[in-house]
């Protein structure tokens, strides 16, 4: 599937008690805690002069509502995407992260008990990236950590792990060979 070639903006949500502890969520719906909301209103102020013309959500709570808050802040309408909800973690879910060791294993295709295949979930972001490219020019996708390494590895970029509420501009490549440009809202990259 190819993505089209558009920029676009991707923000995690903000945090909940479960980053707090440190455990994986997947698909187990966890809100906002009060510090998440308080960067999702952060972020909304970062957003709101930037060209968006339209938000993208997963239906998960912690990413719907910092969606809510940022397209409340900026007038602007929000669709949800259920592909866009983060990986179901399986038995994994509410147990302590130990990122390193099992995404590579899980990457390599060793699926915990219950959990969705890394190919499956890497489709269907893949999918989910390609329709919310086709809402608007200009869209910011609000989904999950998990979601946004798919997107990187759907885009061939290098792995980085972003932290809540930090929004993150894409650029495509002007010659495809040449890799997508990643900027924080402030421009830097």
């Amino acid at each position: 599937m190819t993505i089209p070639h558009l920029p676009f903006y991707f923000i995690r949500h903000g945090e909940t008690d479960w980053n707090r502890r440190h455990v994986y969520m997947g698909t187990t719906d966890i809100p906002l805690n009060q510090a998440g909301v308080g960067q999702a209103e952060l972020a909304a102020q970062w957003l709101k002069d930037q060209a968006i013309d339209h938000v993208v959500s997963s239906p998960l709570a912690r990413a719907h509502k910092t969606a809510e808050i940022i397209a409340a802040t900026m007038q602007k309408p929000i669709t949800i995407i259920d592909d866009l909800k983060e990986c179901h973690w399986g038995a994994k879910e509410g147990q302590p992260v130990d990122e390193r060791v099992f995404f590579e294993q899980w990457i390599a295709g060793d699926t915990p008990e219950g959990a969705e295949a890394a190919y499956d979930f890497d489709a269907r972001v893949r999918s989910a990236l390609k329709h919310a490219l086709g809402l608007s020019e200009s869209v910011l996708i609000v989904a999950h950590g998990g979601v946004y390494c798919s997107i990187q590895r759907a885009l061939s970029m290098s792995l980085v792990n972003i932290r809540n509420c930090a929004p993150v501009y894409h650029r495509p490549p002007e010659h495809p060979s040449h890799p997508w440009l990643v900027c924080d809202v402030g421009g830097e990259e």
